[in-house]
Parts: structure tokens; C-alpha cells; sequence
């Protein structure tokens, strides 16, 4: 039943947005009863950070699924950045993104899901860090400044897809950040090399 009222939840924050998602929206959406929601979410900010939660670790499974697919060091590594936007443009990660923009102005949603999304950033900056280094890169500032560029333009290019549905120059946008993430890779690389 959790997990039913969660992707209710999704799907009506990808439909409809986060200010029209409302409690009775998802428990219609799921076809559950008030008593039922409320046993496993009291209120919408529950149910939020519940989405939230879940979202995360969809997204998570997504990449890891992906980068087993690929032989590991460099493929994976740069494998990374296309792996990570197909997590992203995911319908649970749309609702996440809703949630994160609504939290802005929710002072409840904030408090409650700021923690999620410290430990969702830091889990991905630490597993990025882990691949990196495995490679021989020493620069550990670069690849966290170059997770956070993609963190934020793959939350941008979500939106933007979700405004505009202009798939081909969000796929240019994302190519362009393989290339940029290639050649900084190849520079970090070598500055690893040189001080080795």
C-alpha cells in the first residue's frame, strides 16, 4: 500500500505539478481510502519525503544497473554522465525535482526534506569521487565542482524538458556535457600522471 500511495504520488506530481498534487488527488489516483493514507502518510509532507526517499534510490538503482553494463575504469567513468541523465529524466525523479522547487517555499517540506537531499548529493559526489580516483585522478575539488555543474544542468534540462518536450536540444546539451566531462577528464588525468 506504501509503495502504491508513492507512485500515485509520482505520477500526479509529473502530471499535475506539486502545488495541484494534493492528498486526496493521490489517494484518488491510488484508490485507497483516507484511513489508508493515513496510516502510512498523515500529511502531504510526509508523503513528500517519502517520494522524495524513494526517488532517490530509484534513481540510484538506475545508474548502478547501467554502469554494470560497462567494463569498469574509464568506460564506466564516463559512461556516468548519460547513465545519470536517463535516471533523471525518469518520472521519479520529475516528481523529486517538483518536490525540491516546492521545498523552496515550504517551510514544513523543507525542513524535512533537506536532509534527503544533503545525503542524496553527497552519496552521488562520494560514489563519483570513488570512480574517479580509481582512475588515478588526485584532484578531488575538480570532480566535485564538475558533479555539482551536472547535478544543476541535468535539474535545468529537466525542467526545460518538461517546458518545452524540445528532446533533440536537451540530447545536444547532454552531449555536450560528455564531451566537456571527456576532456576534463583527460586533464585531470594527466596532472594525476605528472604528479605520480
Amino acid at each position: 500500500m506504501r509503495k502504491r500511495l508513492i507512485e500515485a504520488a509520482i505520477l500526479c506530481l509529473q502530471q499535475f505539478g506539486y502545488a495541484a498534487t494534493t492528498v486526496q488527488l493521490v489517494m484518488d489516483t491510488a484508490s485507497v481510502s483516507r484511513g489508508a493514507m493515513l496510516h502510512h502518510f498523515p500529511t502531504k509532507t510526509d508523503l513528500m519525503v517519502a517520494v522524495a526517499e524513494y526517488a532517490a534510490d530509484h534513481q540510484d538503482g538506475h545508474v548502478r544497473a547501467r554502469l554494470e553494463q560497462m567494463e569498469p575504469g574509464l568506460e564506466q567513468y564516463l559512461a556516468l554522465t548519460r547513465a545519470t541523465w536517463e535516471a533523471a529524466s525518469l518520472p521519479p525523479s520529475l516528481a523529486l525535482l517538483e518536490i525540491m522547487v516546492a521545498a523552496r517555499s515550504d517551510a514544513a517540506l523543507q525542513d524535512r526534506f533537506a536532509p534527503v537531499a544533503r545525503a542524496m548529493d553527497a552519496m552521488q559526489q562520494q560514489s563519483v569521487w570513488e570512480l574517479a580516483s580509481s582512475l588515478g585522478i588526485r584532484d578531488r575539488d575538480s570532480v566535485q565542482a564538475m558533479v555539482t555543474l551536472h547535478q544543476a544542468a541535468m535539474r535545468g534540462l529537466a525542467i526545460e524538458l518538461m517546458s518545452t518536450d524540445d528532446r533533440e536540444a536537451v540530447h545536444r546539451s547532454i552531449d555536450l556535457l560528455v564531451r566537456y566531462k571527456t576532456r576534463l577528464t583527460g586533464e585531470l588525468l594527466t596532472a594525476g600522471f605528472a604528479r605520480g
